[in-house]
């Protein structure tokens, strides 16, 4: 068949009676006008990183069309989806789209052409068309595999896992820990600390030798007194 081919969805009953006929057209007129949401496969990526506003997404539906005879019709990706971040102001967490993941296309009420990064204010539609996919925004994800890189929030032992295989980097000019801290794992070997170390209200010990208490033999045969 050409691709050049027309391909239609009436069926040989649309035409028997005006009433199979007035319901063809309103169901042709919903489905070619009206989009509300699917599953989308993501194949490129705009904007990403944390020094990056949120950008968009091209992405292509995983649900085919199909023609009166049920041949599939291939869609085509959909482009420029801008896609969503959790942030409140100027606080994000920080984990954008990559090409391959599985989400979901939701379509606007109207033409979203004229609201861009930053809008604040209402704008006039950009055109008069409706429930358009030219008017989609990415939301993901969906039906992805399981993750190597996690935050994972525990409401039932209310434990909070970080999962980093490489490294975990807190960029702050202070670090305030309130509770026990414990190293444990293979993984974990040494600590090196730039520009001091102070304690206050314990004791430091290392192989059970206590920094504050311990003496040294000293050369008459006794042992020193305690560090002062």
């Amino acid at each position: 068949m050409s691709k050049d081919t027309v391909k239609g969805t009436s069926r040989p009953g649309n035409a028997t009676s005006p009433y199979n006929a007035l319901h063809f057209v309103i169901n042709t007129l919903i489905r070619n006008k009206v989009n509300t949401a699917i599953p989308v496969r993501v194949d490129s990526v705009s904007g990403t990183g944390a020094g990056s506003a949120v950008g968009y997404v091209s992405a292509t539906p995983l649900v085919c069309q199909t023609d009166a005879d049920n041949n599939i019709l291939t869609p085509d990706s959909l482009p420029q989806l801008p896609y969503c971040r959790l942030q409140g102001g100027k606080a994000a967490i920080v984990c954008d789209p990559k090409p391959g993941d599985i989400g979901i296309a939701v379509f606007a009420k109207r033409d979203i052409t004229n609201v861009g990064q930053g809008s604040t204010q209402p704008v006039p539609p950009g055109s008069f068309r409706q429930f358009s996919e030219g008017d989609g925004m990415y939301i993901g994800g969906i039906l992805n595999q399981a993750p190597s890189v996690y935050v994972e929030l525990d409401p039932d032992s209310g434990a909070i896992t970080i999962k980093a295989p490489s490294k975990i980097v807190l960029d702050s000019p202070l670090v305030e820990v309130k509770g026990q801290i414990t190293q444990t794992g293979e993984t974990g070997q040494g600590a090196s600390f730039t520009g001091g170390l102070t304690n206050s209200g314990g004791t430091v010990s290392s192989n059970g030798i206590v920094l504050d208490s311990h003496t040294h033999p000293d050369a008459h045969g006794g042992n020193t007194g305690t560090p002062n």
